[in-house]
């Protein structure tokens, strides 16, 4: 689609809500504190997130700017026309349960706020049991302390229920 002069399209809109999502989370990263190489600060995993968010939200705009304008519809790796549609209500859907992270990891618990997300995204995307999306949610949390919080050192936020 295009507006005057200014070519819009989904992977545009895309990176600039994401480029705007990994400048707050690394505002809100720095507020956590980043520590140092030896002794990594609560902040310090969510500000590495946010760098390669922002670089990557910066690379797939860079690159749609660049590209030329497209003579149909888009085909896909296989040389076929794309024929699906965008369910805008679950784009909008995730990118809202995706602010709840930075909005709440530091009080709630940035592991119970990961958890959460992920239910709830599930089921935005479509799982159709509850129990699956839960599932989900709890061996990501479990996945996420075991490998940040034992085995690489990095802590998380523990927030107000003091879950890590």
């Amino acid at each position: 689609m295009s507006v005057g002069r200014i070519r819009v399209n989904a992977d545009l809109i895309a990176a600039a809500t994401l480029l705007g999502m990994g400048l707050l989370y690394g505002f809100l990263a720095l507020n956590e504190g980043l520590g140092t190489m030896a002794d990594t600060g609560a902040g310090f995993f969510p500000f590495v997130v946010a760098l390669v968010l922002v670089a990557s939200s910066i690379t797939v705009g860079v690159r749609d700017r660049r590209a030329e304008p497209d003579s149909g519809a888009p085909a896909d790796d296989d040389g076929e026309d794309f024929a699906g549609t965008v369910h805008w209500w679950r784009v909008v859907g995730v990118v809202l349960v995706a602010l709840l992270v930075p909005l709440f990891g530091t009080t709630v618990g940035m592991i119970v706020t990961l958890s959460v997300s992920l239910v709830l995204i599930a089921k935005i995307m479509g799982l159709a049991r509850w129990s699956s999306a839960l599932i989900l949610g709890v061996a990501f949390g479990a996945a996420t302390w075991l490998i940040f919080v034992r085995w690489l050192y990095v802590p998380l936020p523990a927030g107000t229920l003091g879950l890590v």
